[in-house]
């Protein structure tokens, strides 16, 4: 890595005095003793470019200058540190003396549209809501460490800050404006208790916003072996926010998928027939499998019932909407159970082989479906606003022998699984996303890879690792974006693809072209040649909270058409080409007992389960365009 000259130090030193941290012995560009630049995705002697970060050398302390982002910052360390510029547009990871420093330069708001108060709005609905929980921390067995100096002042719960009306959560009106004149920060020293073999059990989290600037701030997470208040005080007072120059980027590359060594030669030659067809697999999602240990074998609690309503839907959906089309892939869910770990009455949820067997057991032949299972990091069905994750008893070992027989009876399967892991992990609704561990999608790739090792270590020998984000990344910021929770290549073969048309309000209906166009472009350089299954997706017909139900069917219909018109074209664009499989989420979302986005398309009649006597009668011509687009698939072969 080459050295930047003085010349070249003193000039870019000069850039509004960005580089200057007296505080910290950088008065000047005669205080370092030595700079390196990063440009355009290299280390360089010139600091010339789109994308500039300067990394200045004081005697005791390194002064980070992010010029696309506009942010600089100092570390008071003499340690050497590592810097990871790879996610560099989401944010930027530093590695020293035993600890990780993750920062991102913030400038994404929602609710920009609300004036001054959009900030308030924002960072507690996307970023304080669970630091400010007492329930929170008791919960997860966490400490909060620096509590009585917080230097601001919770609201009740439900007293002003929601910003939706309907969820209620503890807010805090201002940060702390004392620590440092002219700015706002809010900061959190947590302890992650019973911690045992976690490597940084200890948590230091600052984020800090310019008075007058309701939009862009900084967000710093670090994590030690031990408690660095000190350390992130002095980022916080050393935080710097200017101008942007030029444009951040990426320089992440998944590469080429790689085929898992662990697998058996049917896995294998299943998923190199996957990556390989110009068809499109298909299938739907209408149940979970039940997990109950009473329910796990013929004859026992609801099995039968629920093996009798899987085979009657998958059956009716074959027969009466697909006119005859049979799934290749049958898609179901579990989770970890009901309960937290520990908790009295605790159900924990098992893997059913028997039914399995039944309702999947196919290779990519053309026989059988070949089972997708969906399987969830959580015990309360992502119910978020109890305060619960199960994350940091995962990283503590706590369901390791859970994970064990999971493990046996998926093994036991015996044919290929897609297993996709904790879906739509980059959302605030899930109990597995990093709002719910501490601002840190690290955890999640953290207990990905310890749950892995596991499945590999039992023998599991026939799993594909499907990584699946939902397109558009929920809480709104960088640090929260899907690639920050990828486990890296040797841990996922297949993209999951997740993307829906709500079909509620006609004046902002998007295509299927639109929606998985668009998610294409988003990662494209990153997955370039990697084949994805949407894992669920679903153009609505229009849900009773916002009006007539079904009242959209026309459009719910012409989508389908469309839909079909880009999978069946005789050149299809790039991203249907990524596309492998689609599975349709033949299920709607409540509020309360209204529909609020009727996302399903078929129901048995006479059927039970949980469709409340809702009947979809009315949707016969999404019905025969569904049909019609199979019959085209045909013709092309």
């Amino acid at each position: 890595m080459e050295k930047i000259t003085r010349a070249a130090l003193a000039e870019l030193f000069g850039r509004a005095r960005v580089g200057a941290d007296a505080e910290n012995g950088i008065a000047s560009a005669e205080d370092l003793l030595g700079a390196r630049c990063f440009s355009d995705g290299a280390y360089t002697e010139k600091c010339e470019g789109s994308d500039v970060k300067l990394e200045l050398f004081g005697k005791s302390a390194k002064r980070f200058v992010d010029l696309s982002a506009g942010m600089a910052f100092t570390l008071p360390t003499e340690e050497e540190v590592s810097v990871d510029y790879s996610l560099a547009a989401y944010r930027t990871r530093y590695t020293f003396g035993g600890c990780v420093l993750t920062a991102s330069a913030e400038e994404s708001n929602p609710y920009a549209d609300r004036g001054e108060d959009c900030w308030h709005i924002y960072v507690n609905e996307w970023a304080l809501r669970h630091l400010v929980s007492p329930q929170y921390y008791a919960n997860q067995r966490l400490t909060l460490l620096n509590a009585e100096t917080l230097g601001f002042t919770m609201l009740p719960v439900g007293e002003d800050g929601t910003s939706d009306g309907v969820r209620s959560y503890p807010t805090i009106k201002e940060g702390n404006r004392a620590m440092r004149a002219g700015y706002e920060v809010y900061r959190f020293d947590i302890r992650i208790d019973d911690a045992g073999k976690i490597a940084r059990p200890y948590y230091n989290i600052g984020l800090i916003r310019k008075l007058g600037e309701e939009i862009r701030f900084g967000l710093f997470v670090l994590k030690s072996p031990e408690n660095n208040a000190a350390l992130m005080d002095a980022i916080m007072r050393s935080y710097t926010l200017f101008a942007p120059e030029g444009k951040r980027r990426n320089y992440f590359s998944a590469g080429a998928p790689l085929e898992d060594p662990h697998w058996n030669e049917e896995t294998r030659g299943f998923f190199r027939r996957f990556m390989a067809q110009e068809k499109k697999s298909w299938g739907v999602f209408s149940y979970s499998m039940p997990g109950e240990e009473d329910s796990l074998v013929p004859g026992s609690g609801r099995y039968d019932a629920f093996l009798s309503d899987s085979l009657a839907m998958q059956k009716f959906i074959e027969e009466e909407v697909w006119g005859g089309k049979k799934y290749d892939v049958y898609m179901t869910y579990t989770h970890l159970g009901k309960g937290a770990l520990g908790e009295k009455g605790r159900t924990p949820h098992y893997y059913p082989v028997a039914m399995s067997k039944t309702l999947a057991d196919g290779n990519g032949d053309g026989e059988r479906p070949v089972l997708e299972f969906t399987f969830q990091f959580t015990t309360n069905n992502n119910l978020v606003d109890q305060e619960l994750t199960p994350m940091f008893d995962i990283l503590r070992g706590g369901y390791d022998e859970y994970f064990v027989r999971l493990a046996r009876d998926i093994k036991a399967y015996g044919k290929p699984v897609m297993l996709r892991l904790n879906n739509e992990m980059n959302t605030d609704w899930t109990s597995y996303s990093g709002m719910m561990t501490l601002l840190d999608p690290d955890i999640f790739t953290e207990t990905w890879k310890r749950f892995y090792r596991i499945l590999i270590g039992e023998g599991c020998d026939n799993i594909i690792w499907v990584w699946n984000p939902i397109a558009d990344s929920c809480p709104y910021s960088g640090w929260g974006e899907d690639l920050c929770y990828f486990p890296g290549s040797e841990y996922v073969q297949l993209l999951g693809g997740t993307n829906y048309e709500g079909n509620n309000d006609r004046s902002r209906f998007k295509s299927f072209k639109d929606r998985y166009g668009s998610l294409y472009e988003k990662n494209k350089n990153y997955f370039e040649t990697w084949g994805m299954i949407i894992g669920e997706f679903a153009c609505g017909s229009g849900g009773a909270t916002t009006g007539e139900l079904g009242r959209n069917r026309d459009l719910q219909e012409k989508w389908v058409k469309e839909m079909f018109d880009e999978l069946n074209a005789a050149t299809p664009a790039p991203y249907v080409r990524q596309i492998k499989g689609l599975i349709w989420f033949n299920c709607n979302d409540y509020v309360g007992d209204a529909v609020s986005n009727r996302f399903r398309f078929a129901d048995v009649p006479g059927g039970t389960g949980e469709f409340r006597g809702e009947t979809y009668s009315d949707l016969t011509r999404t019905w025969a365009a569904f049909r019609k687009g199979f019959e085209d698939a045909e013709k092309l072969k």
